[in-house]
């Protein structure tokens, strides 16, 4: 029987385990958790993929909803991506363009004001109709979903212990140390944008209020933008920034000055800071190990693609063995993966009209406004991307970018 090899407990690992130990039951599984190595606990919003992978699990979801504390996500609020002017709040719902309503909708020049650029209020209200085609995700405490998934595990060896080396007599290794990446073999880095400027994060979990929204919250800022991801038991809340424009020092004072605003009460006495190196490894899997999770790479946290990228590490390594596929097609499968929502992302930055700081005047030198365009007519209609043609769209809405646009019939 085949073994494996899982290094760190964290939600990499213990997810990696419950996977193998329901597609790949012939395996033996044993997982190195080191249990003075915290959690990095970043992650919390999440796609709608992530129901899925919950029942390939074979959890039931009022078991890992409550143990979770999770809270049904609707969709993604927007602010401040724009210039003031032009600026509003928005809310991207998880639609996709099956039946090509987007274009049909656009074929009406009444959907338009003067000039042809801005979509008036009556049009998006249309468009996110409850009779359009919507889904949800959730708002999930991730370290908490390690912990359910390790509960449900029957078969997987736990030794709590840190290792300096790799243990020897095992088939395959799973590096799931995180920014550590401990045990990764080849550490060639995949060609991304130079416009990733962000790389530095201030956390804190804050008290719940009587506003509290079943959206992800992401405003934009002077050099980042911030998060709000409302849980049953607390508001996860922290300050993404790119530490090249402001100092750690004075990104917590402007962190600390936001949520005051906000009368936000922060659960903890000292809010934690995150730094990384924004990259992806090139080869995830090279000689016998193979990198989840955040070993394989971060570069943003914008538009919940953490968590995701985590499922998809996991599932497309099990579907790999399974089919007999080489090292190679996993490594080009999981770049694809990559480029979808690092794309994505980007738009955010480099397509907005903000001139207030150095950060986004320098963001804005990497745009394209028929960029948003082009990936609307590429992912047509399914949910085979991350996201699909209707999220595309709507960021051309919010981000007013319509001249570009062109129907795919």
């Amino acid at each position: 029987m085949p073994k494996l090899c899982i290094v760190g407990g964290s939600t990499a690992g213990w997810w990696t385990a419950g996977y193998f130990e329901k597609h790949l039951p012939d395996w033996n599984i044993t997982i190195y958790d080191a249990p003075n190595i915290p959690s990095m606990g970043v992650g919390e919003s999440t796609l709608p993929q992530l129901k899925w992978w919950w029942e390939e699990l074979g959890i039931d979801e009022k078991d890992w909803v409550s143990e979770c504390n999770a809270v049904l996500k609707y969709g993604n609020y927007k602010e401040g991506w724009n210039a003031p002017e032009f600026d509003k709040p928005f809310v991207t719902r998880f639609w996709f363009n099956d039946n090509n309503k987007f274009d049909q909708m656009m074929a009406d020049p009444s959907n338009f004001n003067n000039d042809g650029k801005i979509i008036e209020e009556n049009f998006y209200k249309e468009f996110d109709s409850p009779d359009s085609r919507a889904d949800y995700a959730y708002h999930v405490c991730a370290e908490a979903s390690a912990d359910i998934v390790k509960k449900h595990c029957k078969k997987t060896v736990l030794i709590e212990e840190e290792l300096s080396e790799l243990p020897k007599g095992f088939d395959l290794y799973i590096d799931a140390t995180g920014f550590r990446r401990k045990f990764i073999q080849d550490f060639t880095k995949m060609k991304i944008s130079e416009f990733h400027f962000v790389d530095s994060a201030w956390v804190c979990p804050m008290e719940k209020s009587s506003n509290d929204a079943d959206v992800t919250k992401s405003i934009a800022r002077k050099y980042g933008w911030t998060f709000e991801v409302n849980l049953q038991n607390r508001v996860g809340m922290g300050y993404i920034f790119a530490s090249r424009y402001i100092n750690k020092d004075e990104a917590l004072k402007e962190f600390q000055e936001i949520y005051e605003g906000l009368d936000r009460k922060p659960l903890f006495s000292q809010e934690r800071f995150i730094r990384w190196d924004p990259m992806i490894l090139q080869n995830p899997w090279s000689d016998n190990v193979v990198a989840i999770g955040t070993s394989a790479g971060f570069v943003d946290p914008l538009e919940a693609t953490a968590l995701f990228m985590t499922q998809s590490g996991i599932t497309q390594l099990a579907n790999t063995i399974k089919r007999g596929y080489s090292k190679k097609s996993y490594n080009r499968i999981m770049r694809r993966i990559w480029n979808d929502g690092l794309r994505f992302q980007l738009a955010h930055y480099t397509l907005s009209s903000r001139k207030d700081t150095q950060f986004w005047i320098d963001s804005q030198k990497g745009g394209d406004d028929k960029f948003i365009w082009d990936n609307y007519q590429k992912y047509s209609g399914s949910y085979q991307w991350i996201f699909p043609d209707g999220i595309w769209c709507q960021m051309g809405i919010y981000l007013n970018k319509m001249e570009y646009y062109a129907p795919k019939y």
